[in-house]
């Protein structure tokens, strides 16, 4: 019998407990690298899910009707911007989301490029005092969904910031090593230009800051050129690009295939780059081995 009375506590203990928990943030994001930041700051606070996954390519994403689900679902819903989602304003649009959206460049200053005419450049996360901006917009956004864990959210902030210190600081150290005429990159498209105007490294490709369309021949030929008259030695694919292109420009130039970055998308758990901060360095310790050749 006492046994028994023990045990009619015991769940009813675990029902109340159970029943007094609050509801978990459900977050939705355009990519993976959104979705990371949101689980660093929010941790077992909320729920995150992803639109375009994991080694995706969000300039050329097709929604789904599944999207439109996920999204009218959402209490808080992340993007990029800087027109990076194109697709995602009908989206919402189309299922009338009643939640909170935030842009999370929001206080970044873009990049601009020329090209057929002068554009943003969206991939501002490359920069690491730019992801900083980037979890505090998040950190806003979760405190102004839930202000009673604002400490909770704000203390989760404080770590993952000194983290990113941590980071950048390392690459900076590392990079004031490598001879100033060493400094240059080949890649696949127009991604890296934050990373290297954060830290004095000039990237060149073949393509745009969009993926959406190909490179001409004339770009081709004219980076070609440049890779033999600057003695460049490696180049590299990246995770969400047709590497075709990069093979054919190795062929004319003898340049080797320095390994895969990370772009526009974090890979699979598990992989090395299934994380912003694993990203970033294991992108920059391809590209460092590249510079002190």
């Amino acid at each position: 019998m006492k046994k028994y009375i023990l045990l009619s506590l015991f769940l009813l203990s675990a029902m109340v407990s159970h029943a007094g928990a609050p509801p978990k943030i459900k977050i939705l994001t355009t990519f993976s690298i959104l979705k990371d930041f949101a689980q660093q700051i929010g941790k077992d606070r909320v729920t995150v899910d992803t639109l375009v996954p994991p080694n995706g390519d969000p300039h050329v994403y097709e929604p789904k009707p599944s999207d439109v689900k996920k999204i009218t679902s959402a209490n808080l819903i992340l993007m990029n911007g800087l027109g990076f989602e194109g697709w995602m304003e009908r989206l919402i649009a189309a299922a009338q989301h009643k939640g909170i959206s935030t842009v999370c460049t929001e206080h970044i200053h873009p990049r601009l490029v020329l090209e057929d005419t002068l554009v943003r450049d969206p991939h501002a996360w490359h920069s690491v005092s730019n992801a900083k901006i980037y979890i505090r917009n998040i950190a806003n956004a979760l405190i102004k969904i839930d202000p009673k864990n604002e400490s909770y959210y704000e203390e989760n902030t404080r770590k993952y910031l000194e983290e990113l210190t941590n980071l950048d600081e390392s690459i900076r150290r590392s990079v004031d090593k490598v001879a100033l005429q060493k400094r240059k990159i080949i890649t696949a498209h127009d991604a890296f230009g934050y990373f290297g105007n954060s830290y004095g490294i000039q990237f060149l490709s073949p393509q745009g800051v969009s993926t959406e369309s190909e490179p001409s021949i004339r770009s081709i030929i004219g980076l070609i050129k440049q890779i033999k008259k600057l003695g460049i030695k490696t180049i590299f694919v990246e995770n969400i690009s047709d590497p075709k292109i990069i093979h054919q420009i190795s062929r004319e130039t003898s340049a080797k295939i320095g390994g895969t970055l990370y772009s526009d998308g974090l890979s699979e758990d598990g992989e090395a780059a299934s994380t912003y901060i694993k990203m970033i360095r294991h992108n920059f310790d391809l590209l460092l081995t590249a510079m002190r050749e």
